[in-house]
């Protein structure tokens, strides 16, 4: 079952991107950020509050949802959508998918693992993947090599929220209630950062951009619901290999679909081939 969940969340979040990235034509990250996670806010705790056991919001592990929402989906999303604008979707989102990787250095170093040839070899890949992506050309218009930090900054807090969701969920084992505080906390956070940029003018609305990231921010939240559903009955090494395969699905639709905002080029795809092979190894030794 958990693989189920999982195959479904990576084909909800390669569509997603698609989506995302059509609304980021005529809008900013901070503007996706605060529509996906307001709409999933909504989505969320509309369901809690007729389905869930809301009781266990006083249980004390609570606290790693509310700590993994900080980290993810608040600034990791927030971050992504900042990759997607700068370096394109076809790039920025198989670097975002790394972010098991870091999961596994976490495992080793808190947790005891230990890192065998599978790993270093993962490892390899995936930096040779994202030095791949690095050095393409642009998509379209001017792209700053440096702008691939935002990507994988956005790996790393996945990384680390996917562990304290995990711990959260060896707790209470209710992926509703973990997904409305994990996402309630992180549209907080993301307020807060808009509110210290500067508030409401860096937002930029408007009808048809909104449209797609509306859109996008639906087909979001299923993604996140099915990630939680996956890691309730599976482990990390199990789910998110399967999760961090979408960006094949993503370079799919982006092929088709936007021709006219990204230029998928061999070396793209041979980059983000490599760098979700590299991420797959990592995640699923034994």
């Amino acid at each position: 079952m958990a693989e189920y969940y999982a195959f479904q969340a990576a084909l909800c979040f390669s569509i997603a991107h698609i989506f995302v990235r059509r609304g980021l034509a005529g809008s900013n990250a901070l503007t996706g950020s605060v529509i996906s996670l307001g709409t999933s806010s909504v989505v969320f705790w509309s369901l809690a509050l007729v389905l869930a056991p809301l009781p266990l919001l006083a249980n004390p592990a609570i606290g790693y949802f509310i700590a993994g929402g900080v980290f993810a989906p608040a600034i990791g999303q927030t971050l992504g959508y900042i990759g997607m604008e700068r370096i394109g979707v076809a790039r920025s989102s198989p670097i975002v998918n790394t972010s098991p990787m870091f999961s596994s250095i976490f495992a080793v170093l808190l947790l005891g693992e230990v890192w065998l040839a599978q790993n270093i070899l993962g490892t390899c890949l995936v930096i040779l993947g994202v030095v791949i992506l690095s050095t393409s050309r642009p998509a379209s218009g001017e792209w700053n090599k440096k702008d691939i930090i935002y990507p994988v900054l956005a790996a790393l807090a996945f990384g680390i929220s996917t562990t304290f969701r995990k711990t959260g969920l060896m707790a209470i084992h209710v992926p509703l209630l973990a997904a409305a505080v994990t996402v309630g906390t992180a549209f907080f956070v993301l307020l807060v950062i808009v509110g210290v940029m500067g508030g409401r003018k860096i937002l930029r609305f408007n009808q048809r951009s909104s449209g797609w990231l509306f859109a996008g921010a639906l087909i979001n939240s299923g993604a996140i619901l099915s990630f939680f559903s996956a890691l309730n009955v599976g482990t990390v090494v199990r789910v998110e290999p399967l999760v961090a395969c979408n960006p094949l699905l993503t370079i799919l639709w982006a092929s088709i679909f936007l021709r006219q905002l990204e230029t998928l080029t061999l070396r793209v795809i041979l980059g983000a081939l490599v760098t979700v092979a590299g991420t797959v190894l990592v995640v699923t030794v034994k």
